[in-house]
């Protein structure tokens, strides 16, 4: 099974939404290797505009660049240009309206492809997060159960894909509350990654981070501590802009590290985490959705190790600067 399952499902990279885009939906099982991602001209005019803060004339171009696909015959290109309509509609204040385009993209999918499809599960996977990004917590639920299930159904419980729709229905159960139930899939998430990859693969990284951060949560402390300082060892001696959900799991270290008062790792793992999303442009949702998050995450961090008002100010300017001047 892991021979069909490529590592760049779950690679975020700093290039934009497009580049990760084409990097995760063309290594879905099942999916033709054929189509890439839109370049063609109204989806290209869409992204400057995006850069250039012209988000009027963003959506314009990708409401084109959706009218000039077909998910029947080109739905990646199709799908690209729906998810940068529900992103520009964001961006434009309009969160209310991108969650409706989102779940008639979803309708289209299971229409149009089936319920099976993989381009079906990432419509799913999409409409759950602007759900819960969008503080929509008990609507995301259901939607996050319902790709996890069919994940699930179609590639096994142990496999890649449905740990990780595994770890992500766990964070919102945590944002529920529900810190039971969230630990259980947890649990489950690592275990599946560690049938699938290995218990020494780098990727593993991601679901020991979240399980470690889920029992820091509950106050179980002495396994937390435990697979912190494994998730820790592997980003610190791995390319970790490049592992797998780099932000996330970074976010969680910072988090981790910063309250159990670890004050270097939190910095060097909060940097990193602000340098990625730094390097991002317009076009990336994860990056609209998490930018101010973290920025003051690493702030606290900064302030709790003394550092001066001015001094952090300046130093987030430089980590910021740097970041886009490496894109």
């Amino acid at each position: 099974m892991l021979a069909a399952v490529s590592l760049a499902l779950l690679l975020g990279r700093a290039e934009g939404a497009e580049s990760d885009l084409e990097a995760r939906l063309t290594t879905l099982p099942g999916l033709s290797q054929e189509e890439k991602p839109p370049k063609a001209t109204a989806f290209s005019l869409g992204l400057r505009a995006l850069e250039a803060k012209d988000y009027a004339g963003a959506l314009a171009q990708f409401e084109n660049a959706v009218s000039e696909a077909r998910i029947d015959a080109t739905p990646i290109c199709w799908l690209t240009a729906q998810y940068q309509v529900c992103h520009t509609l964001n961006l434009l204040g309009k969160s209310a309206e991108a969650v409706v385009r989102a779940r008639e993209m979803v309708t289209e999918c299971e229409v149009s492809l089936g319920e099976e499809d993989p381009i079906t599960s990432e419509a799913l996977s999409h409409l759950a997060f602007l759900l819960k990004n969008n503080g929509r917590l008990t609507e995301a639920e259901p939607v996050y159960a319902r790709n996890l299930a069919s994940l699930v159904e179609k590639h096994g419980d142990d496999s890649f894909f449905s740990a990780g729709a595994r770890t992500r229905l766990a964070d919102l159960l945590m944002l529920l509350g529900r810190m039971e139930e969230a630990e259980s899939h947890h649990r489950q998430a690592l275990a599946a990654a560690q049938t699938c990859l290995g218990q020494e693969h780098t990727d593993v990284c991601f679901f020991m981070t979240h399980l470690a951060y889920c029992l820091h949560v509950v106050r179980k402390k002495t396994e937390a501590a435990e697979l912190m300082d494994k998730a820790f060892a592997i980003v610190r001696n791995s390319d970790a802009l490049k592992l797998s959900n780099a932000t996330s799991l970074l976010r969680r270290q910072a988090e981790f590290f910063r309250d159990s008062k670890q004050m270097d790792k939190a910095r060097l793992t909060g940097r990193l985490c602000l340098t990625r999303l730094a390097a991002g442009g317009e076009s990336n949702r994860i990056r609209f959705f998490y930018y101010d998050r973290v920025k003051e995450l690493y702030h606290s961090i900064l302030a709790a190790d003394g550092l001066k008002p001015q001094e952090i100010q300046n130093h987030l300017t430089e980590v910021e600067t740097q970041a886009r001047g490496d894109r």
